[in-house]
This record gives C-alpha cells, structure tokens and sequence, in this order.
C-alpha cells in the first residue's frame, strides 16, 4: 500500500442523481494538499455551486480514510508521514493502528508514525512472517522492539527471603 500511489474517482451527488455520472480519475500524488485536490475537483464540475463530491473508486487508499462519501481530512499529512515507513511496515501499520484504537484520521499521524517507529522500527520482513504485534499468543521477535521489555535489572527488594516468619 503507497498512498502516493493512490487514485481516486471523482464525481457529484448532482450527476449521479440525473444519472449523468462523470468518473474522473485522479492521481493522488500531483497534489500536494487537501486545498488543491479540492480546487481541481471543483474546476472538474464548473457547472455546480456548491458540489458533493462522490467517490466511486478508489485503489491503494486504505477503507478508513475514503469511503462512497468522504475522504479523510488529513490524507495529504498521512500520505506525508507514511514515507518513513518501508513498504511491508505501512500495511503493518494500519493492523496496529486498528488493533490498539488509535483513529489515523483524527490523531497526528507523525506521532503515530513515531509511535509505531518505536515500538517496532523498521524491519524487514519474509513474505510468510506475520506484522509485529499481530495479535497471535506466540512471543516473536523483531528487531527495533527496546531491549528494556524484560528488564533483568536488580529488584528494589530481595525477592527471596530466609526469613519466612
């Protein structure tokens, strides 16, 4: 998934409501934000004031940032900050995204970025190896994870006592 890669299908509630749907194919990568991707679908139906602009299709665009109705607000910055990931962690990062709770389209997506970065680094993966923190019971390792998870440092008390009274 590269949302750099991304196109969508653009047309109106109005053309699709007299049946005169105009599907125009756009490259999500000749903009650079949500302020000129809405310009150019505006100039794409001049005939309308006020347009409801309808997405018929979309590909390499995960299904919570677009749906029929809305694109995400933020995509262009999600778009942004998902360059620091490597191609197999992005569709990682989207499972652990949904998996923890965490709303890409409403939290700053460079935090979440880093969160993920953080937690598991970049790594690289065998086409049969599972995302990190994919949910499964089995204790995997990945590089990246800190290697302060099972601390062996000395206990603030003595664990063991000879005095059992």
């Amino acid at each position: 998934m590269d949302l750099n890669q991304a196109e969508v299908a653009v047309t109106t509630q109005h053309l699709m409501d007299i049946r005169q749907e105009r599907n125009n194919l756009l490259q999500m990568s000749d903009f650079g934000d949500m302020g000129e991707f809405l310009c150019t679908c505006s100039d794409l139906f001049p005939e309308e004031e006020a347009p409801e602009y309808r997405y018929t299709r979309w590909e390499e665009i995960p299904d919570t940032l677009i749906n029929r109705k809305w694109l995400c607000p933020n995509f262009f910055e999600i778009r942004e900050a998902m360059e620091q990931l490597e191609e197999p962690d992005k569709g990682c990062f989207f499972d652990w995204c949904a998996r923890c709770g965490h709303d890409i389209g409403t939290e700053d997506p460079h935090l979440l970025v880093a969160h993920y970065l953080e937690l598991f680094g970049s790594t690289a993966y065998m086409d049969d190896e599972p995302c990190p923190d994919s949910g499964d019971d089995s204790l995997l390792y990945f590089p990246g994870i800190s290697g302060n998870r099972f601390d062996t440092g000395i206990p603030r008390f003595e664990v063991f006592d000879d005095n059992y009274d």
